[in-house]
């Protein structure tokens, strides 16, 4: 399964919005998708999700607003 596949089932679970961390976290917990040994997989799936996103009414994603005091 692809990163943004199971970025995908992780968010389909939760039924919240996530962060990309969390989303990566949750992955590996669920033993859906690990890092083959990237040092940043949270900012590789950042950049799928932000690719995805472009292309417009076809995304899967949909960006959330963010909540006071969270980053």
């Amino acid at each position: 399964m692809s990163q943004i596949d199971a970025a995908l089932a992780v968010l389909k679970k939760a039924r919240k919005p996530m962060s990309c961390r969390e989303m990566v976290e949750a992955m590996a917990k669920q033993k859906l998708w690990t890092s083959p040994g990237g040092k940043t997989p949270d900012a590789t799936l950042y950049a799928a999700i932000l690719r995805d996103l472009r292309k417009g009414t076809d995304t899967r994603f949909r960006k959330a607003a963010l909540q006071a005091g969270s980053r």
